[in-house]
């Protein structure tokens, strides 16, 4: 007797282009589903001294809602995060029913009032972002360790990034980066024109 199997059974096969590049990478501003955390998700209304629509994967501090100036029915009213001491959680794009297409390859945003969900720091839920490709030659040429490192936002082009200058600030560090993609679905901002729209890029899951 042999103790070879006579075939193999960790081959598979699948028909012509059912699996493309494409359909490897993260979408920004996606969190993906966890049974113990999906509850977890909350929502408000963007502040209206928001100086730019929001969009998903973003970190937002809140305001706590005041006695005439606010509603628990509607909850808080949120905006970007300035600091890592003000950052309660991240802006994501699931459940945003409210949120507005352009006509076009346009992202999901939300304008002044309008509602935005997001998820609280120390819900545990991975959130795909934006990353800076710096930071991803880094994990490459450290072969996965940047625990030394502190994480970064950048202020100018809404990512994680290693850099720490240009009014960059620190993430809390209860942000735990967990993996990188180089051919993902990101957003690209024109401070120009304004428009919100996909391109492809590179993009990280993090832990919150």
């Amino acid at each position: 007797m042999s103790g070879a199997i006579s075939f193999n059974p960790f081959l598979t096969t699948s028909p012509a282009n059912s699996f493309l590049l494409e359909t490897q990478g993260y979408v920004q501003g996606t969190a993906y589903d966890d049974p113990s955390v999906r509850m977890e998700l909350m929502g408000g209304t963007l502040a209206s001294t928001e100086t730019l629509v929001m969009w998903g994967g973003v970190p937002i501090e809140e305001y706590i809602n005041v006695t005439g100036a606010g509603s628990d029915g509607t909850g808080p009213s949120l905006k970007r995060a300035t600091t890592a001491t003000t950052t309660t959680g991240w802006s994501v794009s699931d459940q945003a029913g409210s949120m507005i297409i352009v006509p076009g390859p346009s992202v999901p945003v939300a304008a002044v009032g309008n509602y935005v969900s997001f998820y609280r720091s120390g819900s545990n839920i991975r959130i795909a972002v934006q990353a800076d490709p710096a930071l991803v030659a880094a994990l490459v040429s450290a072969d996965g360790s940047i625990s030394s490192q502190s994480l970064y936002w950048d202020v100018t082009n809404y990512r994680l990034t290693l850099t720490t200058s240009g009014g960059n600030w620190a993430l809390p560090t209860t942000v735990r980066l967990l993996s990188v993609n180089t051919n993902s679905k990101i957003v690209s901002y024109n401070s120009g024109t304004g428009a919100v729209t996909w391109t492809a890029g590179d993009a990280a899951i993090i832990l919150i």
